[in-house]
């Protein structure tokens, strides 16, 4: 008896400690995963899910009314850990925001993050494109909280981007008459969708360069999901690259298929948002940043 009591001590002693361990693994699991409060409050404001402002509620962000409501909210968002913010007016009908995150060291040189924060008519635009309003933010608030910076950063929400890229047209303009010495842009455009649940993604025509630095990144930090190389350029990052930046699209599995069913229509809400994907590439995409920052 004293010898099986004494082996079923040792068994049950075994069995809490594996059950510690796949408690503690799940849990980091889900920390991993657990959604981002800025994103949520984002997604959330821009979509109509919850009030932006008081008594304000958004149905779209089509007109002209609702583009200046959201660029505003937008500003105040980035006002709280840029250097400078501003909303650049282009057009009678257009207005970019731009904030300025500035190197710890001398330099000339800016790497550009944006996504277009508006959408079409009577589409609450949840993953096209509140999620790239969402993960832009909190890649350049990551940047902003870096000790060590040596390249500038400018964070921009296009507008009117489904009117034909008319915002990142303008701003990208901007920068070339301004001779402004950009090393790179990255625009994000629908990053909520991952149905087969592989957190695979798409690089849009990028140059060499960028596609060796997220694929280095992805392996120093065991990122094994999939990233794949796409020839579309019906997005922002084709108005940098037609004027000679280096540039590229970061998006959801969108030529390969798993992209989302609802887009441009009135069913892009809040809760079809995929928060744990869009964590995932957040934090994937902060890696590459300050990978970039050194």
């Amino acid at each position: 008896m004293p010898v099986y009591l004494g082996n079923s001590i040792i068994a049950m002693k075994h069995i809490f400690t594996l059950l510690f361990i796949l408690l503690t693994f799940s849990a980091g699991i889900a920390q991993e995963t657990n959604p981002l409060p800025e994103q949520e409050e984002i997604i959330s404001k821009l979509t109509g899910h919850s009030s932006i402002g008081e008594d304000i509620t958004l149905k779209d962000r089509y007109s002209q009314e609702a583009r200046m409501i959201s660029a505003e909210y937008l500003e105040r968002k980035l006002d709280i850990f840029c250097d400078e913010v501003q909303i650049e007016n282009y057009s009678q009908t257009g207005n970019n925001v731009v904030g300025s995150i500035l190197a710890t060291t001398e330099t000339d040189q800016w790497i550009v993050i944006g996504a277009h924060y508006d959408s079409v008519k009577d589409c609450p635009g949840a993953n096209d494109n509140a999620t790239g309003v969402a993960l832009a933010y909190s890649v350049a608030k990551h940047v902003a909280s870096l000790e060590t910076r040596n390249f500038n950063l400018k964070i921009v929400f296009f507008d009117e981007e489904e009117r034909g890229l008319i915002g990142s047209k303008a701003y990208a303009k901007q920068l070339l008459d301004d001779k402004v010495n950009v090393v790179s842009v990255h625009t994000i455009d629908q990053l909520g969708w991952d149905e087969d649940g592989d957190r695979g993604i798409e690089l849009e025509v990028p140059t060499d360069q960028i596609r060796d630095q997220y694929s280095k990144v992805a392996g120093e930090y065991n990122y094994t999901f999939p990233i794949q190389i796409s020839d579309v350029t019906s997005t922002d990052h084709r108005s940098f690259r037609q004027l000679g930046f280096a540039a590229t699209g970061i998006t959801e599995e969108y030529k390969n298929g798993d992209t989302t069913p609802h887009y441009h229509r009135s069913t892009d809400t809040y809760e079809t948002v995929n928060f744990a994907y869009l964590t995932t590439i957040t934090e994937y995409v902060q890696k590459v940043f300050e990978d970039m920052m050194k």
